[in-house]
């Protein structure tokens, strides 16, 4: 009966460091040659009241929408309209043409829904807009 001499065979041990290399070679590749998009951000000019009193063009008074942030709604004389009434938007568009119509917003109205109804205003024919209460003062 033949001994068996041969030696127990040992685990060969996986290296890691070519994995790491290759993986850091491709994040090196895919950082290089990716493109950013640039941050597009809305210009929104502030006017600064002025010293001397300027006559006012538009006798009429302005016609005024509220956004509450308390129910989501905006009012427009005190009924509420839903911003996706295209045809009752443009019904008080053409029953206040040439008029100033101003959006004045709550503190926490979020930014699309205040542009969202400035949109369907300019869709619905309104030719001046002004946003009100874009910029509070700080509380004390």
């Amino acid at each position: 009966m033949p001994l068996n001499l041969e030696q127990p065979r040992r685990k060969q041990l996986i290296s890691l460091t070519p994995l790491i290399d290759v993986v850091f070679i491709l994040l090196l590749f895919f950082m290089l040659t990716s493109t950013f998009v640039a941050w597009r951000t809305v210009d929104t000019p502030l006017s600064t009241p002025s010293e001397t009193p300027i006559a006012s063009e538009d006798p009429a008074p302005p016609a005024v929408f509220e956004l509450r942030a308390n129910d989501g709604q905006v009012w427009f004389e005190g009924s509420p309209i839903a911003l996706t009434n295209g045809n009752r938007i443009r019904d008080l568009v053409q029953q206040h043409e040439g008029q100033l119509f101003v959006l004045k917003a709550d503190d926490n109205v979020a930014l699309q829904t205040l542009m969202t109804l400035a949109d369907q205003l300019k869709l619905q024919g309104a030719e001046k807009l002004s946003i009100a209460n874009a910029f509070n003062e700080p509380k004390p």
